[in-house]
């Protein structure tokens, strides 16, 4: 359990420091800010990464405790389960983790997503606790666990996904080559069938000002306004951050595990060494006669 929780702290640090401009590029395309590349120039606008970094802090802040959730859950629910070597309990275990996961990463998303579509005036402050405070004091703790249901929606069966291909991605070969591009496959995967949900998602987290009832009505109300198309906007921009970010996060937590069991090796290698040197200073040198 502490080596799932390091491991994925790691990991997903990883994949966020990776993967956060072209998530913030993916927001402002799903909320119609404009065109691929108006948006990409208004990101980068002065040369600098500032804008692309922004909200980066409500995903890192929270990271830890997403993380011990994922890794925790997904962990415990497969050796719990009777095959545990099964694709499908890979899935299942993963499934498990999403809907567990949901409840603190349904309040991160929602702050990252303001910091990152906020305005000059809108009052949205930078850092994820000042982000997440300003959220509590406009509307108390239900407006910070808007969409909730939806991010349910979207991470237990992306999770199922995830786990589940990468397992079988991966099985045979954990090489650092084959780790990348199994959780960057993984990853762009689980978005790939998914991504309409999380589009609808990211635009009722967005609603601070209270205009869609409901999940339902702003994927209804969005239909009818913009048709089909916008609910595969900025999905080129997710896949390649999908990869990126996913690929990185398993290579952390391969490398991680792999560091952990040299260390307990390398710990156990050592008492063994002073355990001999003890016995041969209690009970002197083993001579034959």
């Amino acid at each position: 359990m502490a080596l799932d929780f390091i491991a994925g702290c790691i990991g997903g640090c990883a994949g966020i420091i990776a993967g956060h401009p072209l998530d913030t590029l993916k927001v402002h395309l799903q909320s119609g800010r404009g065109s691929t590349w108006e948006c990409t120039k208004a990101l980068f606008n002065g040369g600098t990464m500032k804008a692309a970094y922004r909200g980066v802090g409500a995903p890192l802040g929270g990271i830890a405790a997403i993380n011990a959730i994922v890794f925790g859950a997904y962990g415990n629910t497969n050796r719990a389960l009777p095959d545990p070597n099964s694709i499908k309990s890979h899935m299942a275990a993963g499934a498990a983790a999403g809907l567990l996961q949901s409840f603190a990463c349904a309040p991160v998303e929602l702050v990252k997503t303001r910091q990152q579509l906020a305005r000059p005036g809108d009052g949205m402050p930078g850092g994820a606790w000042a982000g997440a405070r300003h959220v509590l004091r406009s509307g108390g703790s239900r407006a910070l666990f808007r969409g909730l249901g939806v991010t349910m929606a979207r991470d237990s069966p992306a999770f199922a996904i995830y786990f589940g291909s990468y397992e079988a991605l991966t099985r045979g070969d954990r090489s650092v080559g084959r780790v990348f591009m199994a959780g960057g496959i993984a990853g762009a995967l689980s978005w790939l069938v998914l991504y309409p949900v999380d589009v609808v998602k990211s635009r009722f987290q967005a609603d601070a000002a209270g205009q869609y009832a409901s999940a339902w009505d702003c994927f209804v109300r969005s239909l009818r306004a913009e048709g089909w198309p916008c609910m595969f906007r900025g999905l080129g921009a997710v896949m390649v951050r999908a990869f990126i970010s996913n690929g990185a996060c398993f290579t952390a937590v391969a490398w991680t595990e792999r560091a952990w069991q040299y260390c307990m090796a390398d710990g156990a290698v050592r008492t063994l060494v002073q355990a001999a040197a003890l016995s041969e200073a209690v009970c002197g040198p083993d001579i034959e006669a």
